[in-house]
């Protein structure tokens, strides 16, 4: 069955993705690091502190899957709980510098194994072109 372009890239997107974890897990097996843990641990970095409602309406998931993920990272000492000056009834989640520490490792160890030779005009449209798909397709849900 012939596809049209954006089915392509949309097939081209799940193969990379699948790709992506499967060489996560291995080249970081040492850390047992889900995607979903370093999801969190990533948004932490960029964001800053948030609470876990927040996230989950950021990430677009629930609230209890954003939780279970914060629990493992709080186990691990990836995160900690600080006082929120906006309510006691949700507490913020930072990222501790071992967090900041294992993300920086792990991206270290990626950039060694990422193609070089991409040209960052191409990378850039390509990111665009990602966006637009994805605000398009957060509009129908």
């Amino acid at each position: 069955m012939k596809q049209t372009p954006t089915e392509n890239l949309l097939n081209e997107v799940r193969l990379l993705y699948q790709s992506m974890v499967r060489i996560g897990d291995e080249i970081h097996a040492d850390r047992k690091m889900s995607m979903g843990m370093r999801a969190v641990l990533e948004y932490l970095a960029r964001e800053g502190n948030t609470t876990v409602p927040q996230m989950a309406r950021a990430r677009r998931v629930s609230r209890q899957r954003v939780q279970t993920l914060v629990d493992k990272l709080l186990e691990r000492g990836l995160v900690s709980k600080v006082e929120n000056p906006d309510t006691q009834r949700s507490q913020l989640i930072s990222v501790t510098q071992y967090g900041l520490d294992v993300i920086q490792a792990m991206r270290r160890i990626e950039r060694d194994i990422l193609p070089r030779s991409l040209d960052k005009e191409r990378v850039f449209d390509a990111i665009e072109t990602l966006k637009e798909i994805r605000r398009s397709m957060e509009q129908i849900l």
